[in-house]
C-alpha cells in the first residue's frame, strides 16, 4: 500500500512539472494522474491556436494567477468560439481547475468552454462569462446559472468537478461552492477535446493555472468484517453540513392559508416529504404577515442566520446572503433553482425588499374572494420575483414558499 502512494504522489509531481502536449494521445492522457494544461510561465502558446477573429491573444505579463507572473491574455472582441483554443485530444477529466480575470464588469468578456470538436454547434460540457451584468454566469442554453458578482482586476479560481455518467458539473470559486448538478449545456458529449477562451465583447482577459485531472480508483478500500471485535471507524454521530438557507415549496390551499401558524405547519408537513431539505432544519413560511411579522424582520424574529447562501433544495443559489436576496432582484429564477415547479405563483405579502404589503388576505386568515393578497412570480429575477401584483385569496394556484436552514 506505502509503495501504491508514494507512485502516486511521484506521478502527481511529475505531471505539474510539464504541460500536456498535443502530440499525445487519448489513451496516454487517459492514465494521467493530474496533468498540467498551462501556467504559461513559460513564455510560449504553442499549443493554442490563433483567433478567427480581429481579437488578439498574447503569453502576457501583465498579471499572473496565485502568485505567477505570466497568463494568456485575450483582448479585444472574438464573437464566439473565434479566441483562442486548445486541442485537448479527447479525454474525460473529473475535475478541472483554472484561474480567469476580466478587466470590465459591463462588457461580456472572459468566455472559458469546455466541449467536443462539436463545440461551436452543440457548446459541449461548460460555458461560463463574466457577464455584464457583473456576475459570472453559467449557461446551459435554456437555464443560466449566476454564481456570484465578481470584481473587474481580481483573479478567480474556478473548480469543477464533471460528472460524465450523470452529464452534470458541479462549480466552486475561491474554494466557495456556488452550483450543484449544473447540467451539460450538451447531453451527448462524450469527452473534452477544446478549451475555448475569448470575449464576446471588446474587452481583456486573462486565463492561467489550467489543471485537469482524472484520478483512477483508489486503491485505499474501506472494509470492516468485524474479526478485530472492535467498532473504533463507526460513529453515529451527526456529520456536519454545509450551511445554507433553503428556499422550497410549501403547497396550497383553498381557502384561508391560517395566518403565520397554519402556513408555518404547511412549511414543516411539506419539509417531511420534500428531497435537499437540511437533516434538523428549522423551517418556516416565507411571507410577510403584519407589520410586526415581515420576510426582512424573520432574522431578528425567528433567528434566521443573514450570512449564508440562499439555494433552492438542489443547491442552486438564489442569492449570496439574506442582504442580497432581499436587494430587489435574485441571481436565478425560482423555478429554474428547483424551488417550485407546480406553479408560477406565490403569496408574498411583501414588497420588494421583504416589507409587508397593505394586500395580506387579512394575515393570511380569510379566504375570500373579496381582498387581495399580494404574490410573486417564479420565473424572473426582477423585483417581480416576491412584488408582481395582488390577487384574489384563498386561491389553490398561488403557493407558500417556505425557508429551512440549520441551526
Amino acid at each position: 500500500m506505502r509503495s501504491s502512494y508514494a507512485a502516486l504522489s511521484l506521478c502527481v509531481v511529475s505531471f505539474l512539472l510539464v504541460k500536456v502536449s498535443t502530440a499525445q494521445t487519448v489513451s496516454d492522457q487517459g492514465t494521467k494522474d493530474i496533468a498540467l494544461i498551462d501556467d504559461f510561465e513559460d513564455g510560449d502558446l504553442v499549443d493554442w491556436n490563433l483567433p478567427t477573429s480581429t481579437c488578439t491573444r498574447t503569453n502576457s505579463t501583465d498579471t499572473g494567477a496565485d502568485g505567477t507572473s505570466r497568463s494568456l491574455k485575450i483582448q479585444g472582441v472574438c464573437g464566439h468560439y473565434q479566441g483562442a483554443w486548445y486541442d485537448l485530444g479527447g479525454w474525460q477529466p473529473t475535475s478541472v481547475t483554472f484561474w480567469v480575470r476580466s478587466e470590465s464588469l459591463a462588457l461580456s468578456t472572459s468566455h472559458v468552454v469546455l466541449g467536443d470538436d462539436n463545440v461551436t454547434s452543440n457548446n459541449g460540457v461548460f460555458f461560463l462569462s463574466a457577464h455584464n451584468s457583473g456576475q459570472w454566469v453559467i449557461s446551459t442554453g435554456t437555464a443560466s446559472f449566476y454564481l456570484a458578482p465578481y470584481t473587474a482586476g481580481q483573479w478567480y479560481r474556478f473548480d469543477l468537478s464533471i460528472d460524465w455518467v450523470g452529464k452534470t458539473v458541479d462549480v466552486s470559486i475561491d474554494g466557495v461552492s456556488r452550483q450543484y448538478n449544473v447540467p451539460f449545456r450538451s447531453s451527448p458529449t462524450t469527452s473534452l477535446t477544446r478549451l475555448h477562451f475569448y470575449n464576446y465583447q471588446t474587452g481583456t482577459a486573462y486565463l492561467d493555472q489550467i489543471t485537469m485531472s482524472s484520478p483512477p480508483p483508489s486503491l485505499d478500500v474501506f472494509q470492516n468484517d468485524f474479526e478485530s471485535a472492535d467498532t473504533t471507524a463507526w460513529s453515529t454521530a451527526v456529520p456536519t453540513q454545509p450551511q445554507r438557507l433553503v428556499l422550497y415549496d410549501g403547497g396550497s390551499v383553498t381557502g384561508a392559508i391560517g395566518g403565520r401558524g397554519g402556513a408555518d405547519v404547511m412549511c414543516g408537513v411539506a419539509a417531511e416529504s420534500a428531497t435537499g431539505i437540511p437533516v434538523h432544519a428549522t423551517t418556516r413560511a416565507f411571507l410577510s404577515v403584519t407589520g410586526d411579522d415581515e420576510i426582512r424582520d424573520m432574522p431578528t424574529r425567528y433567528g434566521v442566520p443573514t450570512g449564508r447562501q440562499v439555494t433552492g433544495p438542489n443547491w442552486n443559489v438564489v442569492a449570496t446572503d439574506w442582504t442580497d436576496l432581499l436587494d430587489g432582484t435574485i441571481a436565478m429564477e425560482l423555478f429554474t433553482a428547483g424551488v417550485q415547479t407546480a406553479t408560477n405563483f406565490w403569496y408574498s405579502g411583501s414588497l420588494s425588499d421583504g416589507s409587508v404589503s397593505v394586500n395580506t388576505c387579512s394575515g393570511w386568515t380569510d379566504g375570500s374572494t373579496f381582498l387581495d393578497g399580494r404574490y410573486g412570480l417564479t420565473q424572473v429575477t426582477n423585483s417581480n420575483w416576491i412584488n408582481t401584483d395582488s390577487a384574489t385569496c384563498g386561491a389553490s394556484i398561488y403557493h407558500v414558499l417556505c425557508l429551512a436552514w440549520r441551526p
